[in-house]
Formats: C-alpha cells, structure tokens, sequence
C-alpha cells in the first residue's frame, strides 16, 4: 500500500504547470459533455495462468456541473482469449479540478470478471475507489498524463500515455492501462493493455468562443486601467480594461505584460459578479486559418492564467478574431506589433 500511494504522489507531481486541453479532463466548464470513444487491446492474467490478447470497445460520457466539478460514466471491454474471459468495468465518478492539470475523483467501479468454464472462476466486485489525474505539457498541444486510483475488493488501476489535441474539442489519446482486483480470497486477476482513443466535447460556457462583439460606448469611468490603446478604436459594447500583447507566431504573453495580466485578474476577482470578454487578434502575417487558431491559443493561455489564478471560469467568456479587424495597420513593424493581442473587456 506505501508503495501504491507513493507512485499516487509522484503522479500528482506531475500537475504542475501549462495549459493541458487534451482528454483525461482535470478541468471542466458547466453545462460542456465530453464524449470517449477508445478501443484496448487486453489480456488477462492471475497465479494460475493467462490469456491471450483481445480487442474490446471502450466508451466514457463526462457532464460539466460547475468550473470545478464534474460527473463521469465509463466502460471498459475486458474481454480476451484463450481461455476466453466475458468481463467488462463500469464505473460512475465524481472529479473534482484541483487545478488546470490536476484532478480527483471518488466513485463506485462494477468489475464483471466471467470465464467461460472453470479456470479462473466468476465475480463480480463492486468497488468503492478513489483516485488522482494529472497532466503535463510537453508541446502547446502534445500533454502526458497519468491517472490512478485504489478501491476495495484489493483494486488499484494505473494508466499513463499522451494526448493530443487536433482542436479546442477534439483530441487524440493513447496508452497503457493496467486493472488488479481480488478474484478469490488467495488470487487477485490483472487486465493490462494498450489502449487508444478520441475525444470530443460540446456545450458549456464556450458557446460564447462565437460570441461576435457588438460596437459600443466609451469605456466605463470607473476603471482607470491604463490608457486604453488604439484597440479603443474596436467599437464593442463592452467596457475596455486592458491589451495583452505577444511576440511574433507566440501563443504566451510576453514578459513585460506580467503587470497587464496582474491587473486583470485583480479587477475580475474584485467584480465577482461581472463577466469577462477575452477577445483574440493576431498580425497578417501568416495564412488566416493558422492566425485563427494563434489568436484561439492566446485567448486560452490568458483565460488558462487567470483560472490558475483564482478567477473562476464562469466570469470568462472568449472570441477568436485572428487578423480580421485589427486595432493598428499592418503594414509597419510597430502595427503589427499593436495587433499581436488580447483584448480585456468586461461585459455590459
């Protein structure tokens, strides 16, 4: 047990930084459903012997209750050959984001271990388990993660491999899940296995990344943040609280816009009750698809860094503009630069 739960700690360790979108979810956005879809290879093994490897269907269903909270449905296939195994895992959690990158989770797992014939035996345990997930960029889309959890009936579960994101909803994940729990009181059964997949996800609070801002008034008086740049000239109906600005093809704020992000996460967390406009925007350079998708990662980086920073989730609401409508020309160095940027607005 000291060692299981030494290899729980090293896995949380590593939830410790980025901005990490692909599939195990460690965060989540009220009303979002994520949708898994995956297939394992699995093979089975106890004291008395194995089995050879088999293909199974694997499928998940995640509901976002809050920016905090999340509920989950999985099935797993156990199912293998030679001798042939008929089992299956059901599990219902409840997750709980500790940060962008770190999750917990409690909940009930049904292991459904059948054999055709006598050779290993037939239970079914039903097991109380709780357990951590946790990820790590490697790249701005490629992440690492681990997750693992202990439970009754003598149950652990591991499972580590990458994930990719293709898009903000859709990514790619792969690899190796491993399964022990008690079979006889003398001999527990193992399922261990590559397991490779796709996720997707809909809903929730970024139905407003469509969002497209309306023109609008002078900013409101009460906020003094810095003089507002020549993105004044975006006529939205929103109050204007600051620009953060980027370095060329680079999806990170620059060093100098510490105090730019500083104050927008104070002024959010000062007006709790006030919703935030992220609105993205990039230089021509480059074609439109790939600006679209630069001002897109911008716009979750500022959000990611607020969220990480006590602002909750719900306040925030997103707009990718790429290089359409920019605040400057683009035909200096020095406009281009203005256009390279996150635009704080908070919402009329």
């Amino acid at each position: 047990m000291k060692k299981k739960l030494l290899v729980l700690a090293a896995i949380a360790a590593l939830g410790t930084a980025g901005s990490a979108w692909a599939a195990p979810q460690t965060t989540f956005e009220e009303g979002q459903t994520q949708i898994d879809l995956a297939a394992s290879n699995v093979k089975a093994s106890t004291n008395r012997g194995s089995t050879d490897d088999k293909w199974n269907f694997n499928g998940g269903l995640t509901y976002g209750l809050s920016d905090r909270w999340g509920v989950q449905y999985n099935y797993y296939g156990l199912k293998t050959k030679s001798p042939s195994l008929d089992s299956n895992s059901q599990e219902v959690n409840a997750i709980y984001s500790l940060d962008q990158n770190l999750a917990v989770y409690a909940g009930w797992n049904r292991i459904h271990n059948s054999l055709d014939g006598n050779y290993f035996g037939s239970k079914t345990n039903n097991v109380a388990q709780i357990g951590v997930i946790a990820k790590a960029n490697l790249t701005d889309k490629l992440d690492v993660y681990g997750k693992a959890a202990l439970g009754t009936q003598k149950t652990s579960l591991w499972e580590a491999g990458l994930g990719y994101s293709i898009t903000q909803d859709l990514d790619v994940n792969a690899g190796y899940r491993y399964l022990n729990t008690k079979l006889t009181n003398n001999d527990n059964i193992s399922y261990k296995g590559f397991i490779a997949g796709v996720s997707y996800r809909f809903g929730g609070s970024t139905e407003s990344r469509s969002y497209e801002p309306a023109p609008a008034p002078t900013p409101a008086p009460v906020y003094e943040a810095a003089p507002a740049p020549a993105a004044e000239t975006h006529e939205y109906k929103d109050y204007y609280v600051n620009s953060i600005h980027f370095d060329t093809d680079v999806d990170t704020p620059k060093a100098s816009e510490q105090a730019n992000l500083d104050q927008f996460v104070s002024t959010a967390k000062d007006n709790p009750n006030n919703t935030f406009k992220l609105v993205g925007n990039t230089d021509s350079q480059g074609n439109s698809a790939y600006n679209q998708d630069l001002s897109q990662r911008r716009v979750n980086n500022v959000k990611n860094y607020a969220v990480n920073h006590g602002v909750s989730a719900s306040q925030l609401v997103t707009a990718f503009r790429g290089e359409n409508d920019p605040a400057s020309t683009n035909n200096t160095e020095e406009g281009r630069a203005d256009n390279r940027r996150v635009d704080v607005y908070i919402v009329k």
